[in-house]
């Protein structure tokens, strides 16, 4: 795709996994550090400003004044290209005006949108412009409501293209494989493995083929998934508003993991090596790319890329989370042991972390809030860049709907039908709270109330500057603004909570209640 340049009970072990793993990547590990930009003072300016990475002991996002930033938000799938169960059933819910609306009245600024390699190159080294189009009509609606977003190219095993006709019989021990999203129908090479699955949907033997295929580069795919990234960001090269790109969801596994391990570190050497040539010659034909922020994950089921994959210093390690949530269910303290071992692996690739995915899925509203409360408390500990959670809508034919539940029963179709009459909003507890959104220098600290209202925040600054937080409340009255090392301040009411400025120097503390 060279002439194209221009243009997520098994996992249970993961917790362990991940601190051996980082243990082991601390003995080896060697990136490179950065500085934040000098501290600026852009005032009240509600303006989406650049941002970077540092990595080191500055890890953290910071925008262009300087200001320490944690982006907090959803994931919007309506650009998802999925396997459709029944043509009856749509797969995404339409994206409009609300969406947006909604979600920055939950003060949200970020949003991770789904994007898929299906439907971005459909013909191999044809890039579907429309599809571009409909891509940077959101970035454009989004960053009208003060919302940054991040491009994500997702997958989820594998491909919508691999899955098992319904009219198949499995043999014992094994079942039917649901079509997904992901690779287009060209890059999808199984080498004629079965598509029944004896477990989950990463343990379909065509899907592992395709991931070993993948990995090994053949006929040329992992190299084509690189370029297509050179061209998206050729593309959105000079736009603020998008905070970076999430290379590839929850990469999956192939048969070797020794091949899926090597493969998955070179896959993200070249994607980032595409990137930053696009952005250079965006720059030596007169343009003002500043360089995205590239985030990385790590493999579905837990194993970890080596350190030494790139040292490129804009990037951010964005692990999913869900403890005691599909991962560790009913293993209480699961939730934080796997925050730490996450923690732990942050520091081994001396970035900051970016939780692209986490929730909980239960309609058992009480439940849903007591485990947001936690995840919300202890984010707050160790706040990293914010993250987004699992997710803002979910149709009625969208395959999480019908996992273990193909191929579709008469009842069960009848039953999603009537879904697709209600709103299919997930509803998550919690996702609506306050937190500080830019802070001048370095935050030390985050204390706020799981599910809205009062915040307290630190921070250090080398020069005057205006920090932004955003206060959740339905109150007309403002919040108060309190602390040390603050001067002036100004709220303004929007749907939903209040938009805080203060004046910060010095050592600074600032209460908002």
């Amino acid at each position: 795709m060279g002439n194209l340049r221009g243009l997520m009970q098994t996992r249970l072990a993961i917790a362990a996994l991940a601190v051996l793993s980082a243990i082991a990547l601390l003995s080896t590990a060697c990136v490179a550090s950065g500085a934040p930009p000098a501290v600026g003072n852009p005032g009240d300016s509600s303006e989406l400003l650049w941002l970077k990475a540092v990595r080191g002991q500055q890890a953290g996002i910071y925008d262009s004044a300087g200001r320490q930033v944690l982006l907090r938000g959803t994931n919007f799938n309506h650009l998802g290209d999925y396997f459709s169960t029944d043509p009856s059933l749509p797969t995404v819910a339409t994206l409009d005006e609300t969406d947006w609306a909604d979600a920055a009245a939950q003060g949200m600024n970020v949003v991770r949108l789904v994007t898929n390699w299906s439907a971005w190159e459909p013909v191999r080294d044809q890039i579907d412009l429309s599809y571009l189009a409909r891509v940077r009509a959101a970035v454009t609606a989004a960053n009208a409501h003060g919302i940054y977003v991040v491009i994500d190219m997702h997958q989820d095993a594998w491909s919508k293209f691999v899955f098992t006709p319904a009219e198949e019989i499995c043999p014992a021990g094994t079942s039917h494989q649901i079509g997904w999203d992901g690779a287009p129908s060209w890059a999808t090479l199984t080498d004629g493995y079965p598509t029944c699955t004896p477990g989950g949907r990463e343990n379909s033997p065509a899907v592992r083929a395709a991931w070993e295929n993948f990995y090994k580069n053949a006929g040329g795919v992992r190299d084509e998934l690189a370029q297509l990234w050179g061209f998206i960001a050729t593309e959105f090269a000079e736009d603020a508003g998008v905070a970076g790109f999430d290379l590839l969801n929850e990469p999956g596994y192939g048969f070797d993991q020794s091949i899926t391990l090597v493969g998955l570190a070179q896959f993200y050497a070249a994607a980032i090596a595409e990137i930053r040539a696009a952005e250079l010659e965006v720059n030596s034909a007169g343009g003002s790319a500043l360089g995205h922020v590239v985030f990385f994950e790590p493999t579905v089921n837990g194993p970890f890329v080596a350190t030494e994959f790139s040292a490129d210093p804009n990037l951010v390690f964005a692990p999913h989370n869900y403890g005691e949530s599909i991962v560790g269910n009913g293993v209480a303290g699961f939730l934080e042991l796997l925050a730490g071992a996450l923690q732990t692996l942050t520091k081994a690739y001396g970035t900051t972390s970016w939780i692209g995915e986490y929730g909980i899925f239960t309609s058992d509203q009480a439940q849903a809030t007591a485990y947001m409360s936690r995840f919300n408390r202890l984010d707050d500990r160790n706040p990293g860049a914010g993250g987004t959670w699992w997710q803002w809508e979910q149709q009625c034919g969208d395959p999480h709907n019908a996992n273990g539940a193909y191929p579709p029963s008469a009842e069960w179709l009848a039953s999603q039908q009537q879904n697709c009459t209600e709103a299919p909003r997930m509803n998550t507890a919690c996702t609506a709270r306050s937190y500080p959104r830019a802070m001048p220098g370095r935050l030390t600290s985050v204390v706020a109330e799981p599910c809205g209202g009062a915040v307290t925040v630190t921070g250090r600054t080398s020069a005057p500057s205006t920090a932004v937080l955003w206060f959740q409340s339905d109150s007309a009255v403002a919040p108060t603004v309190t602390g040390t090392g603050i001067g002036g301040s100004n709220a303004v009411q929007s749907r939903g909570g209040w938009r805080v400025t203060v004046e910060v120097s010095g050592d600074y503390k600032i209460n908002l209640a």
